[in-house]
């Protein structure tokens, strides 16, 4: 699309619907009985009951250059909490497409403004920062933020997933070209070695020797940049080659408790950088969250906090934090930054 503004998207039949399919079970929220995921749920769920500020209009502009499942997602957040009490509903919505080639004067508003573009290096962004007036916001659902607590020096290792980056050098392990994580992980920390060795001096000595494999000394870090499904295969092998002295620490959008088949001891002493909304698993996002991708979840979560939470985020409250962690903004652009977290025996702790 070539048109400054091609299209204006106003809720209409799909919110409607969107809105019949909720029931009055799934607008009951948890108590502080049923909480059991961290602290953070609680916290949460007590601003989502408290809120009751919401701006007489929001206005989402959205680049032509984003992927379509993540502005669906994201849509799909403003519509959930746009629908999630009186107050809220009392809003009016529009979604405006626009192209990034597009002059500055061409987002005009009133209420509550949000620019979604692709990334920070955005040429709309770069252009229009300092044109556009406060009450205009840019954000993207793309940002991966710097983790406070990386510090890979010789007694650290990082071990990547295929498709997270990774640095070529000795303190760091990429399974990006094996299918076989259990056995690459045996290999660099020289189980199959150990095992070796024992199977020939049995051989030599004719007789039945009692081994078990030594433990890495020299470790004392294990940092986790992995998907989801590639985290739940990569802590059990960690488990399982006796690695049991060293810390795990996962970075962002390393786990996800909506698709996790890792059991409560399996994540005993992991801790952590990581999105709420991957870590708390919440009743009243049930119906919609399991559904999603990790991408799609960030992407639905953004657009829940800056609807049901726009004026707090503004506000830029320091008490308070989203399914995305806590919001800062610097040069007129919202970022998302994960929380940090432990897991052991009693539950997840995150806040």
């Amino acid at each position: 699309m070539k048109d400054c503004l091609k299209k204006i998207y106003f809720l209409t039949i799909s919110v409607f619907l969107f809105h019949c399919s909720m029931n009055m079970e799934d607008k009951v929220l948890l108590d502080k009985e049923q909480i059991i995921d961290s602290n953070f749920s609680q916290s949460f769920v007590e601003n989502f009951n408290k809120n009751k500020n919401f701006s007489s209009s929001y206005n989402i502009f959205f680049s032509e250059e984003v992927d379509e499942k993540l502005i669906s997602s994201f849509m799909k957040g403003i519509e959930f909490g746009f629908f999630s009490n009186q107050d809220s509903m009392n809003s009016k919505l529009s979604f405006i497409a626009f192209n990034e080639e597009s002059d500055c004067s061409t987002i005009k508003a009133r209420g509550f403004n949000l620019v979604l573009v692709n990334d920070i290096n955005s040429e709309f962004y770069r252009k229009c920062k300092r044109r556009l007036s406060r009450n205009f916001l840019f954000t993207s659902i793309n940002i991966d933020n710097e983790n406070e607590f990386i510090q890979i020096d010789e007694k650290s290792l990082l071990i990547t997933g295929k498709n997270r980056n990774s640095k070529n050098n000795e303190n760091t392990l990429s399974l990006k070209n094996s299918s076989d994580y259990e056995q690459k992980i045996a290999d660099y920390f020289e189980i199959n070695l150990s095992n070796e060795r024992v199977r020939s001096l049995r051989n030599v000595l004719k007789e039945k020797i009692n081994f078990s494999p030594r433990k890495r000394k020299d470790i004392d870090k294990i940092f986790i940049d992995a998907l989801p499904n590639e985290t739940k295969r990569i802590i059990p092998a960690i488990r399982y080659n006796l690695i049991f002295d060293a810390e795990v620490l996962t970075y962002p959008k390393s786990l996800d408790v909506w698709n996790s088949e890792l059991s409560l001891s399996e994540l005993n002493k992991v801790e952590g950088l990581e999105y709420p909304v991957l870590l708390n698993r919440m009743n009243i996002f049930e119906k919609i969250i399991p559904e999603l991708n990790v991408n799609e979840k960030i992407a639905f979560s953004a657009g829940f906090d800056i609807f049901f939470f726009g004026a707090k985020i503004r506000g830029r409250s320091s008490n308070f934090s989203g399914l995305l962690g806590r919001y800062e903004i610097k040069e007129n652009f919202l970022y998302s930054k994960p929380l940090k977290f432990r897991i052991d025996l009693s539950g997840v702790k995150q806040g």
